[in-house]
């Protein structure tokens, strides 16, 4: 840990568990580099793409109920998307592997208006009018916008919203 410190490779927290019962803890490095504030044990973390694990696992969870296909389009589950190539075009295999062509959610329009996107509709809202960067399945490039989508699937599919869905059937019983 004092090695990826001094290197600057790691700034967090660690816990290490036996049987359940945490039998090493520490905090290293600084929450807030720019004012000199260090990470303390209760210190909470914004989990970012570490999200897109659990999106993926909430879609698998679907196609094994037999509420989605891994090949199925945008369009059979988000009908009123904007874009009618990411409707007919785009499928939830390309999503979760990157091959969509979505593109991503950072650049200028996010950081003008990142403070007022609060729900998946919002983001769909400010990026769903806008072309495909690629043809699906013709090219990896990392989007964060993807799984954002996959995301409204898990809405519309479930009944639920994602973060209650997340909750209800991937944190509860992983006793998350």
């Amino acid at each position: 840990i004092n090695e990826l410190v001094a290197k600057d490779e790691f700034s967090g927290t660690v816990l290490v568990a036996r049987n359940g019962k945490p039998i090493f803890t520490r905090a290293v490095g600084y929450a807030h580099k720019g004012f000199k504030v260090p990470n303390q044990l209760d210190t909470k973390f914004n989990l970012g793409s570490m999200n897109k694990m659990f999106t993926g696992t909430a879609i698998m969870q679907l196609v094994l109920q037999g509420k989605l296909k891994i090949d199925d389009k945008v369009g059979k589950y988000l009908p009123d998307y904007p874009n009618q190539d990411v409707r007919e075009k785009v499928t939830i295999h390309h999503l979760l592997t990157h091959t969509g062509g979505t593109g991503d959610i950072f650049g200028p329009e996010f950081s003008a208006r990142r403070l007022e996107l609060k729900t998946l509709d919002d983001y769909v809202r400010l990026y769903g009018s806008r072309g495909l960067e690629f043809e699906p399945g013709s090219k990896w490039q990392y989007s964060t916008y993807g799984f954002l989508l996959l995301g409204a699937i898990v809405e519309r599919v479930s009944g639920q919203s994602y973060y209650d869905y997340v909750r209800d059937h991937i944190f509860k019983p992983a006793g998350m």
